[in-house]
């Protein structure tokens, strides 16, 4: 049979319009045959008293196969031309009832309204996906995912609307919210006048609203739908016309990462601005992510050390542990390859000593030479404060003539240690003016009052804090201490949080808060997830294992230091503290000879590194403790001796532990005035632990002089001391009826006469009386008051005897220990 012809098929339909109404329906018109739609339309012609209707549906801004037939349509006075529009919120509503909704929920009608922009295709995908069902019945809208049926309905839109439409969908849903008509047609290379039909056809169709999309899931699955090579290439091509629309670095960096390619100069310039921009806004991640690829791109050898440095100073923020193991190495053999300029060795070296490797410190100082930058003050901070850097971290320390005689000579030159030295300590002897701790505290607090901080005044404000610590304030060191972590943990930068909970962990163990000593490490070293090997952990390993020698928890201590260490921990300025708290676990635990190891063991790399202070390094009076232990006191009195106590420029606390030790080495008759200073020093510098134990040690002395009722004193005051540090020894030590006392005798010496009218029984103590009870409490003669007080003995007898009269008392060993 031969195939039908166009007059067999007119006359088809023309004897089916006969019999009943028919209806010829062509969908997207425009993508029609010439031929076919030109039969039809002579047929609409041919046929106009037929029952029957054709239907076109075609797309406004997509061009048809001939332009003259649309017009033709409209010429025809039997034509109609109808132009859907989205729906309503009132269809909308219908159309939830519809998927049994509740369309009476204005809130989720507009929802579903704002999102589908009344496409219907757009909103029975969001209720398929979308619409969460709670008790039976459709309540809420919940978020469109990434390739959900919502995004699949976009993408179904963008492909039906032509490819023009879908590469202007590509490039909005690259451009994100920066798009506009302009950019779009620079990044596809195209006229606007089309663009901008298409970008009309797509806010129609309830795609986009303006050039976004309505919600960035249906963005988010049209850009992975792109093959990777096109969305790399979108992303460069946004990132230059971004940039030569003069837009911010941090857009033109989110592109540049997102293809992950950045060669031109200008790249690499937005990089790093973008960086800078980030660490503004405390957004640290976004920072390193534009340093690394900035560093992974670049080709200039000395720039790429200069990112690298910059990157090792940032990743602080995020984990100072790697920061360094993944940027540290690197840098020390671009040093040693001599690659580094005098700035970058500066720079180095304050990072070395930030992290406490102190061999590599002292290394990069050897290579700045002797007028190198680094020994000069930092720029805004006070001498005594930047001369910290070159301390590693402490406070330098100056020796006055009255002391300097008594201190060893250097070692000669040729000895062990390490270069850099000489060089160290010339230059932090050029920094300081004079002065001891007050100038010091002053100083620090000076500078943290106006101090911001920021990545480059992280290093100078912990040695503030050191500062002050060093110089015996610490109630300022704490408080400024829990700003600084205070602020690290608004801005959420867990790096700093760590470094501040750390030093925090120190002043806790310092003021005999043990505990709060193990929660501030616990909280440093829960915000820093990658460790090993760090020697950030080797400082924080030193502070629990002390705190839990103190509080008597020998396994938890056992358990820190019986871990593997890192070689990297042998060359850090931490390891000295590790080496001491290992001593004072032998030391609690009966073993004086290990104990004596680690400590000398300190002696000899502080005196290597030229640290070799007690305001630096302790060991000497751990050392000489050991040898007491071990009955070698000629041994413990050699090792002390150099060891200033009469006039200690700076720590308090310093010489109240030395004048402990002297004490046990004294005859017996000077051990009470000797600790009694002790216990004097070590309470004005807040030391609890230290003020208990030399009060422990007095109330031995006086059992041993037969004085029960001040030794009942001085022990009942270290057990009180003790019991709220919570360490435990300490406390059985000094417990009631550990030692058995001589039996008292009788104070038969008469209160002093009253030089005055009595005062009337069980009234409040004045303030120079209290001050005059509490030392008498602790034991002092009526002459040593008098001298500390500068009153006349007289007075302190006038004092005494209201005392005695208010407080319903007839003895001096009767005082209440809580004055």
């Amino acid at each position: 049979t031969r195939p039908p012809t166009e007059h067999d098929f007119l006359a088809a339909l023309h004897r089916m319009a006969a019999t009943s109404p028919v209806v010829v329906c062509v969908d997207d018109a425009q993508d029609g045959d010439i031929r076919s739609l030109h039969h039809l339309l002579q047929l609409a012609g041919r046929l106009r008293s037929a029952r029957l209707l054709l239907v076109f549906t075609d797309s406004l801004h997509l061009p048809h196969q001939d332009p003259l037939i649309k017009t033709e349509l409209l010429r025809r006075s039997n034509s109609l031309r109808i132009r859907l529009g989205p729906l309503t919120e009132q269809g909308t509503a219908e159309l939830l009832a519809a998927h049994d909704g509740d369309p009476r929920d204005p809130a989720l009608v507009a929802r579903l309204h704002s999102i589908g922009a009344g496409n219907p295709l757009l909103l029975r995908a969001l209720l398929e996906e979308c619409l969460v069902t709670g008790a039976g019945t459709p309540s809420a809208c919940g978020e469109p995912l990434v390739g959900g049926l919502y995004g699949q309905a976009v993408l179904a839109c963008l492909y039906r609307s032509g490819s023009v439409a879908l590469e202007v969908g590509h490039a909005l849903a690259v451009l994100g919210d920066a798009g506009t008509p302009g950019l779009v047609a620079r990044m596809l290379d195209q006229p606007a006048a089309p663009l901008d039909q298409n970008l009309h056809a797509l806010r129609a169709a309830g795609v986009l609203d303006g050039t976004r999309f309505r919600h960035r899931s249906a963005a988010a699955t049209v850009e992975a739908d792109m093959a990777p090579a096109r969305r790399t290439a979108l992303h460069r091509k946004a990132a230059a016309v971004l940039y030569a629309a003069g837009a911010a670095s941090p857009a033109i960096a989110r592109h540049l990462l997102a293809a992950q390619r950045a060669v031109e100069p200008w790249e690499l310039i937005a990089l790093r601005n973008a960086a800078e921009d980030a660490l503004g806004q405390d957004d640290a991640k976004f920072a390193v992510d534009c340093l690394e690829l900035a560093h992974d791109s670049g080709s200039d050898e000395s720039q790429r050390i200069e990112i690298k440095m910059r990157l090792a100073l940032v990743m602080w923020r995020t984990n100072p542990a790697a920061a360094e193991y993944q940027h540290l190495p690197g840098l020390l053999a671009a040093m040693r390859a001599g690659m580094l300029s005098s700035d970058g060795l500066v720079m180095l070296g304050k990072l070395l000593v930030a992290h406490g490797r102190i061999e590599e410190a002292l290394e990069v100082i050897a290579r700045c030479g002797i007028d190198a930058p680094d020994t000069a003050p930092e720029s805004g901070i006070h001498p005594y404060i930047s001369s910290l850097w070159a301390r590693y971290g402490f406070p330098a320390v100056m020796f006055p003539e009255e002391v300097r005689a008594t201190v060893p000579p250097a070692p000669d030159p040729a000895d062990e240690r390490v270069p850099g030295v000489h060089l160290l300590q010339r230059s932090a002897e050029s920094l300081l003016l004079g002065g001891g701790g007050d100038d010091w505290a002053a100083s620090a607090e000076s500078f943290l009052k106006v101090a911001t901080l920021t990545d480059a005044m992280l290093g100078p404000v912990g040695s503030a804090l050191k500062a002050l610590l060093y110089a015996d304030r610490v109630e300022e060191a704490a408080a400024w201490c829990a700003r600084a972590l205070d602020e690290s943990t608004r801005r959420d930068i867990p790096g700093w949080q760590a470094v501040f909970a750390t030093t925090q962990g120190l002043i806790a163990l310092r003021q005999g808060r043990l505990e709060d000593a193990i929660t501030s490490v616990e909280r440093a070293l829960a915000v820093v997830p990658e460790r090993n090997g760090s020697v950030l952990v080797c400082g924080t390993t030193a502070i629990l294992a002390v705190a839990y020698t103190e509080l008597g928890r020998y396994d938890d201590a056992a358990r820190q230091i019986s871990q593997p260490v890192p070689e990297a921990w042998f060359k850090s300025v931490h390891w000295l503290g590790y080496l001491r708290a290992r001593g004072f676990f032998h030391l609690a635990t009966d073993r004086p000879l290990a104990a004596l190891a680690d400590f000398l063991k300190i002696g000899k790399l502080a005196g290597r590194w030229g640290i070799d202070h007690p305001m630096l390094v302790s060991w000497r009076t751990e050392a000489a403790e050991c040898w007491l232990r071990v009955g070698e006191p000629v041994q413990a009195a050699e090792v002390l001796s150099p060891q200033p106590s009469e006039k200690f420029p700076g720590s308090g606390r310093i010489r109240g532990i030395t004048l402990r030790l002297e004490a046990a080495l004294a005859p017996l008759s000077r051990r009470p005035e000797l600790l009694r200073r002790s216990v004097e020093d070590l309470h004005s510098s807040c030391d609890r632990l230290e003020a208990a134990k030399a009060l422990a040690d007095l109330r031995d002395a006086y059992q041993e002089l037969g004085d029960p009722m001040r030794a009942e004193l001085a022990r009942r005051r270290a057990w009180h001391i003790a019991r709220e540090c919570g360490a435990e020894p300490l406390c059985r030590r000094v417990a009631p009826g550990r030692r058995e006392a001589p039996v008292p005798r009788e104070d038969t010496t008469p209160a002093p006469a009253p030089a005055e009218p009595a005062a009337e029984p069980g009234g409040e103590l004045t303030r120079a009386e209290h001050r005059v009870a509490s030392l008498a409490a602790y034991g002092r003669t009526n002459r040593e008051i008098s001298e500390q007080l500068y009153i006349t003995v007289s007075t302190v007898e006038q004092h005494l005897t209201r005392v005695y009269r208010k407080l319903r008392i007839t003895r001096r060993h009767q005082l209440p220990m809580d004055l």
